[in-house]
C-alpha cells in the first residue's frame, strides 16, 4: 500500500535541547519532542521533532511518541525544551479544522518505500525507527486536510516564530499531492533526486494574496525521491498577543497519506566548556533561507520539475547577524559541555573551525614564555562586524571551574573592525595547568559582561588553552649518562 509523508516543521528563533524527563513547561501534559539521533539529513542536529500519540499513562514506554494512535480536533504536541541555565523554551502545536478521513499517529519506516526516517530517525531506520513524528490518514486513498496552530514561550513571554518547513517523507507517486499555505515565503531547502527515473518530481508556488504563500507538490516519481521546504512567516501571521501562527494542510494519496511536525530551531549558539562555566545563550537574529530559484505566480501556473542533473536547491544558511572568528555559528541542538571545549566544533554543519577566534600562539605554550604573574596575554581577536557591539573575553586563571569578573577583559567592537586585542596581566593566583577561554561577541553591553547571560546576536566561542608546566623528575630514578 503507498503512503505519502510530509514534513511540517515550525522554525524558531531559538534553538535548544528536548529534556524529556526534566521539564519545567505543560506539567500536566506527555513531552515527547527529541531530535533525531540518526539519518543523513545536514539540519538533522537542528530540528525538534514534535511527536503525537503518547499519553501520560504510556510515555515511559513510548517517549518519542505512540504510533498508529487515533488523534482528533484538539489533539496537541508539546515540547519543554532546556536551554540552559534553568531557561526552558515552551511550544505547543494544536490540531484543528479537520476534515476528510481520520488522521492517526505515525513513525516513518513503517513502509518499506518510505524515506523520511534515512533522513531523520531513532533507532534506525525501518521499524527500527521510533521517533513518531508523523500524522497519516486512515483510510485508503483519502483525502484529509486541517489546521496547525503553534505557540510558543521563553520564561513565561511569547517566542515569535520564524517560520515552518513542508517536506516530502517518501516518494511522492504521480497521482498523489499535498500542500500548505501560510502568510510567508516558500523555498525548497533539501532535494533527493533519482535521475534513473525519468519521471517529473513536480512542484509549485502560488501567491494566494498579497501576504500568503502556498506551496505545491503536485506529483512524484514513485522512487525514492523527496523534497523539503522552508517557509520563512512575515510579520502579517502573528495572531494575538502571544504571536500564534496557523497554516493550513491538505493532503491526497493514492494509499495512505501522512505529515510530520516538528520544530527547526536555527537560532541560539551556546557555549561548550565543562558545564562547571555556565550556559552563555547567544540568539541568532536572522534566519536566512537561500532562494531556490522557483518563482511564485498564480494558480495553475507554471511548474518546476526538481528531479533533474541542473535544478539546485536552495539552503538554510549560517547566521549573517555578526560572529567571532572566520565563520558564523552553526545552530547548537542543546548543551555541548566537553573537557575539551571541543562540544560545538564537532556538531553542526559548520565544523570544526566554527570557533577559531582565540589566537594560535595562545593555544599552547609554555608557562615560561606567557603565563608567569605579571607576564602580558595579547589577545588578537578577530570578528564580523553587521553592528556596534562588544567582545569580552575570560580565562580562568585560578582553575576553580568558573569565570569571574576579575578574569574578564572587554573591548568596544564596532561593525566597521575587524578584530579587537584583548589584554589581561597574568595574577599571582594563576596555576600552572591547562585552563579554559570564554570569548563573547554581541550589542548588550550588560549582557557581555556576564560569561553565562542570553542575549541577542552575535557568538560565544570556548577554548581549552594548553599550558606546558615545568618538567617534574623522580630523583629516585637513575639518569641517563652522557654518551661520550
Amino acid at each position: 500500500m503507498k503512503k505519502l509523508i510530509v514534513i511540517l516543521i515550525c522554525i524558531f528563533r531559538l534553538s535548544a535541547v528536548s529534556e524529556l524527563s526534566f521539564s519545567q513547561c505543560f506539567i500536566s501534559q506527555p513531552k515527547t519532542a527529541a531530535f533525531a539521533t540518526g539519518g543523513t539529513s545536514p539540519y538533522k542536529n537542528q530540528v525538534l521533532w514534535l511527536t503525537w500519540g503518547a499519553s501520560n499513562s504510556n510515555v515511559a514506554q513510548n517517549p518519542y511518541g505512540k504510533h498508529d494512535v487515533v488523534l482528533v480536533n484538539g489533539s496537541s504536541s508539546y515540547a519543554s525544551i532546556d536551554l540552559g541555565g534553568g531557561r526552558f523554551l515552551c511550544v505547543e502545536a494544536v490540531l484543528s479544522n479537520l476534515s476528510g478521513s481520520e488522521i492517526r499517529s505515525y513513525a516513518p519506516g513503517n513502509f518499506v518505500g518510505d524515506s523520511m526516517d534515512d533522513r531523520y530517525n531513532i533507532g534506525g531506520i525501518g521499524t527500527s525507527n521510533k521517533l513518531v513524528n508523523g500524522i497519516r490518514n486512515g483510510i485508503t486513498g483519502g483525502l484529509s486536510s486541517f489546521r496547525i496552530t503553534c505557540k510558543a514561550t521563553l520564561e513565561g513571554k511569547p517566542v515569535k516564530l520564524t517560520g515552518m518547513v513542508l517536506g516530502d517523507g517518501e516518494s511522492l507517486a504521480p497521482t498523489e499531492y499535498f500542500n500548505a499555505t501560510a502568510d510567508g515565503d516558500w523555498n525548497i531547502v533539501e532535494l533527493q533526486k533519482n535521475l534513473l527515473n525519468i519521471n517529473p518530481y513536480e512542484v509549485r508556488k502560488v501567491n494566494v494574496n498579497a501576504t500568503a504563500q502556498r506551496i505545491e507538490f503536485l506529483k512524484g516519481n514513485d522512487q525514492n525521491t523527496g523534497a523539503v521546504s522552508f517557509l520563512t512567516f512575515r510579520e502579517s501571521a502573528f495572531i494575538g498577543n502571544d504571536y500564534a501562527v496557523t497554516f493550513d494542510v491538505t493532503l491526497k494519496g493514492s494509499g495512505l497519506t501522512a505529515i510530520t511536525l516538528g520544530l527547526l530551531p536555527p537560532g541560539v549558539d551556546g557555549g561548550d566548556a565543562p558545564a562547571t562555566y555556565g550556559a552563555p545563550l547567544h540568539a541568532v537574529d536572522n534566519v536566512t533561507v537561500s532562494s531556490d530559484n522557483i518563482v511564485a505566480g498564480a494558480d495553475n501556473g507554471p511548474v518546476t520539475n526538481l528531479n533533474t542533473l541542473g535544478y539546485m536547491s536552495g539552503a538554510l544558511l549560517a547566521s549573517t547577524s555578526g560572529y567571532l572568528g572566520s565563520g558564523g555559528p552553526d545552530v547548537d541542538a542543546g548543551s555541548l559541555f566537553t573537557k575539551d571545549a571541543m562540544g560545538d566544533n564537532n556538531n553542526g554543519s559548520a565544523g570544526v573551525n566554527e570557533e577559531d577566534a582565540w589566537p594560535t600562539e595562545y593555544k599552547s605554550f609554555s608557562y615560561k614564555a606567557n603565563y608567569m604573574p605579571g607576564y602580558s596575554i595579547n589577545a588578537e581577536i578577530t570578528y564580523k562586524g553587521t553592528f556596534d557591539g562588544y567582545i569580552s573575553g575570560w580565562i580562568d586563571f585560578n582553575q576553580n571551574g568558573v569565570f569571574e569578573d576579575s578574569e574578564r577583559i572587554t573591548e568596544k567592537a564596532p561593525q566597521s573592525g575587524t578584530s579587537v586585542t584583548l589584554k589581561w596581566k597574568v595574577p599571582v593566583s594563576r596555576i600552572i595547568r591547562s585552563t579554559y577561554v570564554r570569548l563573547r561577541y554581541g550589542r548588550n553591553l550588560k549582557d557581555l559582561q556576564s560569561p553565562t547571560s542570553a542575549t541577542p546576536g552575535g557568538e560565544v566561542e570556548d577554548h581549552k588553552i594548553y599550558i606546558q608546566g615545568p618538567t617534574i623528575t623522580n630523583p629516585m630514578l637513575p639518569g641517563k649518562g652522557k654518551k661520550k
